[in-house]
């Protein structure tokens, strides 16, 4: 990489990666986006492994990850938006500015140096390279900056701007929430559950064969309407041994999460960060939990369960007694204390102050 620091950096260039090129979402996809309208000339580059069937905004290029063309567009940007961890042989040069989102506004369960015991010695080392790179990184809470300065091997300026992936999502954007479902194909006239837990360090894929006959019935009796529901497994998990059966859609290979919380009348998932972000919409989240137990010897949390402002559910009896006995004025009351104890920053202008940071390093 170094051969390419005899080429000059180019003042205007941004380069965005997000799950280490695995897709063009996430924060980097929003703040892309929201650099595109300021109309400055910015030449915005985004990093994929899957170049196949990309569909890009006019004004942002892309290139394949892991070639020499990768290594140039690096070697040359001016700022570098990432949300996961860079590879530990990438160097950047002096007058080069890097922005980490991350990939989790609000973690509920333990990160990095938190759960360095589990990592492997080399995501280790890619970690703490990664950090001594970084100029800063976001996060949208109070909380969030202690989390950062203790697990991420990294003391740098940490700024609350809020989260740029929830900016459409929680002002509401109509056009937003249309063409997500355009691009799912859903029925106007049906509600959808999102069930999107995360992975078990075990492997284990047994706790996500859930039948959702009887979900779908105790979703009808609280809520009314016709249900379907939509699958979201994380990237860690291999999706062909899961059951889907007539209407469940799977939608684990969908790239942007958000779009799925933009189309989803109501949350399922366990002990994913998604809980707290799909709740700014103020729709109802259910926890389903039926490993808790052997769960937590192995994760640690930032939070206790009874601290959580959502129903746990231990078994599929319980979570469809949870669903009938779903009380909407509870729910609000508590979720407006538990935000209101993290300082939470989330209030849909995100994607410009992000872009107000890179400006000045562009501009």
């Amino acid at each position: 990489m170094k051969l390419f620091g005899l080429f000059p950096i180019k003042n205007n260039k941004v380069v965005f990666s997000s799950f280490s090129a695995g897709s063009f979402s996430d924060n980097p996809k929003y703040i892309a986006e929201e650099l595109l309208k300021e109309n400055l000339a910015v030449d915005c580059v985004v990093v994929l492994r899957n170049t196949k069937r990309i569909h890009l905004p006019d004004g942002i290029r892309y290139v394949k990850y892991n070639t020499l063309r990768y290594l140039f567009e690096l070697s040359t940007a001016r700022v570098w938006v990432d949300n996961t961890r860079k590879q530990d042989f990438i160097v950047k040069r002096k007058g080069q500015y890097y922005i980490q989102t991350w990939h989790g506004a609000i973690p509920f369960k333990g990160i990095e140096h938190d759960i360095a015991e589990s990592l492997s010695t080399k995501y280790i080392n890619i970690a703490k390279h990664d950090s001594q790179l970084i100029d800063c990184v976001l996060t949208n809470s109070d909380l969030g900056k202690e989390i950062i300065k203790k697990s991420f091997w990294y003391d740098g300026p940490v700024i609350k701007t809020g989260s740029p992936r929830l900016d459409k999502l929680i002002s509401k954007d109509s056009l937003f929430h249309d063409e997500a479902k355009q691009k799912l194909n859903l029925k106007t006239n049906v509600k959808y559950l999102l069930y999107a837990p995360t992975f078990r360090d075990s492997g284990d894929i047994s706790v996500y064969n859930i039948n959702f006959s009887s979900i779908i019935n105790s979703l009808e009796r609280r809520f009314g309407g016709d249900w379907n529901v939509i699958v979201k497994l994380h990237p860690n998990i291999k999706d062909e041994h899961i059951k889907i059966s007539k209407n469940v859609i799977n939608a684990t290979q969908f790239p942007d999460i958000i779009e799925l919380f933009s189309v989803a009348d109501v949350l399922i998932t366990d002990y994913s960060s998604s809980m707290f972000e799909f709740a700014l919409t103020k729709k109802p989240v259910l926890l389903y939990m039926p490993d808790i137990d052997d769960y937590l010897k192995y994760r640690s949390t930032y939070f206790e369960i009874e601290e959580l402002p959502f129903k746990v559910a231990n078994n599929l009896h319980e979570l469809s007694s949870n669903i009938i006995g779903f009380n909407t004025e509870q729910y609000h009351t508590e979720l407006d204390k538990f935000y209101k104890k993290l300082h939470l920053l989330e209030d849909g202008n995100a994607s410009q102050r992000v872009v107000d940071i890179i400006k000045k390093q562009i501009c």
